[in-house]
């Protein structure tokens, strides 16, 4: 696996904008964006399981967030072939047109093996034609250390406790926020992006949780770091990475899905436009989308895939629920609330 992240960004934008003609075009490498970490590495084993058996290479570059992955896009045209982004990232890829169709008969275990209503949702279709494949998903609930709390926490309302007061982290997204904080007063948030006293409602829930939060993590690893090394009691966090924290021998670290619920994310792949290599992409998706290979990615990743009749080591997942028990943001309504919404998250973090 080759990684290029540290290289693209010693380079800059503006110098690698000029070398991508050089990289660009038809050729037997094909480049991955990707968020980095366990997700990357989990895509990559499978990638280079096909790599190994065809003359093609497969070359992964990790961003910081979608922001960062759709400027690099933006930036450098035909430099990436494929991209995994997150539902956010799908809604925000599409406006700026930075995406490419995929043509679902050239990926027939896509269809075959991921369950209809997961093939269905809203993010991963434009004006009908399919521009992201669903991957894993999950929910972002919250972990605790069970060595620093004597009793077992089980919902939203319990981290406003008091005791948690300057030992709480939370997420710093402010769709994100507002999305659990729908979910912890029993709202949709769906129906907040077009009722403004309930929004000040989701709002009112931020604030009083934000009052114990020392910090914001903006990425999973700071949220683990966090609970490593005992900076927070209790953060915000994602199954597949307190899993993977308990493998590492701290299984005194507990992930909750609150009672009430929690947020749905979803990561996809997607074809990253101006790419010379789109025959090439679509059998790499075939391959990724081989039921084997969807199991082994997870397995590797700790997060639910759509799969149909999925097997118990994943229904066994703890954020695990199939996709129609799932609430997922409309992002026709919320992706042009989102700079509203930051400039309130802001207010909500400053409170």
């Amino acid at each position: 696996m080759v990684t290029r992240r540290t290289a693209l960004a010693t380079i800059g934008a503006g110098s690698l904008a000029g070398i991508a003609g050089c990289l660009g075009g038809e050729s037997n490498t094909l480049r991955f964006l990707g968020f980095g970490g366990n997700t990357q590495e989990s895509q990559m084993e499978v990638f280079q399981r096909w790599a190994d058996d065809s003359e093609y290479e497969i070359e992964g570059t990790s961003a910081g967030g979608t922001t960062e992955m759709i400027s690099m896009i933006q930036q450098n045209p035909g430099e990436f072939d494929i991209v995994a982004l997150n539902d956010t990232g799908m809604a925000q890829g599409q406006e700026e047109g930075v995406l490419a169709p995929i043509d679902l008969d050239e990926v027939p275990n896509y269809t075959d093996n991921i369950r209809d209503g997961a093939q269905d949702l809203t993010f991963l279709v434009e004006d009908g034609e399919t521009v992201g494949l669903i991957r894993e998903n999950g929910a972002t609930g919250y972990a605790y250390n069970t060595e620093l709390v004597d009793r077992e926490l089980t919902s939203w309302e319990d981290i406003k406790a008091d005791e948690f007061e300057g030992d709480l982290a939370l997420l710093d997204r402010a769709v994100d926020r507002f999305s659990n904080c729908a979910v912890a007063i029993g709202a949709d948030i769906n129906e907040a992006a077009d009722d403004e006293g309930l929004l000040e409602d989701v709002i009112a829930e931020a604030e009083a949780q934000n009052a114990n939060c020392f910090s914001y993590w903006s990425d999973g690893a700071t949220s683990i770091q966090y609970l490593r090394q005992e900076n927070a009691t209790v953060c915000e966090a994602w199954g597949g990475r307190v899993l993977a924290l308990q493998e590492d021998g701290y299984d005194h670290i507990e992930y909750v899905m609150p009672e009430e619920g929690a947020m749905a994310w979803t990561d996809t792949l997607a074809i990253a436009d101006g790419t010379e290599n789109r025959e090439t992409v679509h059998e790499l998706l075939n391959f990724t989308y081989d039921r084997e290979n969807l199991l082994d990615l997870s397995d590797m990743m700790n997060y639910t895939i759509q799969v149909e009749d999925p097997p118990e080591e994943m229904t066994d997942l703890p954020d695990y629920a199939p996709v129609e028990d799932l609430a997922f943001r409309d992002w026709s309504k919320i992706l042009p609330l989102q700079d509203d919404w930051s400039e309130r998250f802001q207010e909500v973090k400053q409170s």
